[in-house]
């Protein structure tokens, strides 16, 4: 009989199922001469008739189903294999090894060096160690720590604990007017701007630089005026600089003068004895405050909330000068400066006073 040629290109199962089909025919060879065996074993059993004959037939025939079974069992696999014969795709196997081949080849190049990951994780266990001691003793510190305060009696409240509100600044009641304070230095000062300004413009006035209310004075001759020249009053003296193109008038306080926080807690105070004629209704106080001069601030305000008087402050920087504007109409040949917009004719066609829209804002806290 010939045998059909495989459609694949794989290897040929023909010697197997050669090989099964020879091990069947020996089995039922075996199968055959075994029945055979139990026939004459039979006829034996009958031709015997002691109890020691019954006994060796009844083992005899055990041992033979024994085998029987054994036969049976290797006749369904061999006939299990032979039904899968017809069933095996080659090509499913040819890609099944290609595949285990490439993962092999993965397992091999993957390279792990032990001693070296031994050392990293005694030295993460070293590590670990350390940090575990470390918290046992933080967690002893804070032990200590408890106790000792739970032993310690409440001390009560800081006899000299300060307490200071945060500027909140909002408008200040309509038609109110500021009563303005500087605290620097240690000390706290009134000072009336207004007045500043129109003691600038007599000394400018004094200088002869305007002749003419159209004639511009220049910048740099201003600056050496005020510096050459003691402007001001007995509080304070006023220096100019132009900044940005535009005058200001930095005022210095003068050396002794204003209230101490200590000096204000008598009644004799020159700040407390201003702020007992200052009406609440009409009147509000608008503090200027350096770094310096804090517990000064403080002791005022105390001294205003007593009054009922409203009030506003001003945190400014250590390192800040105490700076207004010139105001007026005065024109001027600075760099950059920009005149102002035009102003109703003052009462002095030369040199007319400050006008409302130089003064500080209106707010409070």
């Amino acid at each position: 009989m010939k045998r059909k040629k495989s459609s694949s290109g794989g290897a040929s199962l023909d010697s197997l199922l050669d090989t099964m089909t020879n091990v069947v025919g020996i089995l039922v060879i075996m199968l055959t001469v075994t029945q055979l065996g139990v026939g004459e074993a039979v006829e034996r059993i009958k031709g015997a008739v002691t109890e020691e004959a019954m006994e060796e037939s009844q083992k005899e025939v055990k041992e033979l189903n024994a085998k029987l079974d054994l036969e049976k069992e290797q006749l369904e696999m061999i006939k299990k294999l032979t039904e899968q014969k017809d069933n095996v795709n080659i090509e499913e196997q040819q890609a099944l090894a290609e595949k285990l081949k490439k993962e092999l080849e993965k397992l091999k190049e993957i390279r792990v060096d032990i001693e070296k990951l031994k050392k990293s994780i005694a030295e993460r266990d070293k590590q670990v160690q350390t940090i575990e001691k470390s918290i046992v003793t933080k967690e002893k510190e804070l032990a200590d720590i408890k106790a000792k305060l739970a032993k310690t009696p409440d001390p009560g409240p800081t006899p000299n604990a300060k307490i200071v509100n945060l500027p909140n600044p909002r408008d200040a009641p309509k038609g109110a007017k500021p009563v303005d304070y500087i605290c620097r230095h240690g000390r706290i000062l009134r000072v009336d701007i207004p007045l500043l300004q129109q003691l600038a413009y007599q000394a400018i006035a004094q200088s002869r630089m305007v002749t003419a209310p159209e004639q511009a004075v220049d910048c740099d001759k201003l600056e050496k005026l005020f510096e050459n020249k003691n402007v001001g009053n007995r509080d304070w003296r006023i220096k100019l600089k132009a900044v940005g193109g535009v005058p200001y008038l930095n005022l210095e306080l003068r050396e002794g003068r204003g209230d101490t926080a200590e000096r204000l807690s008598k009644s004799t105070s020159l700040f407390r004895q201003e702020i007992r004629k200052i009406n609440p209704q009409l009147f509000y106080l608008n503090f200027r405050v350096w770094a310096d001069s804090y517990d000064t601030y403080l002791v005022a305000r105390s001294y205003a909330d007593q009054r009922d008087l409203m009030a506003g402050w001003t945190a400014l920087d250590p390192n800040s000068d105490f700076r207004v504007p010139l105001g007026g109409n005065l024109k001027l040949t600075c760099e950059g400066y920009k005149p102002p917009p035009s102003q109703p004719k003052a009462p002095e066609p030369d040199l007319p006073p400050p006008t409302k829209r130089d003064l500080p804002g209106s707010k409070i806290d």
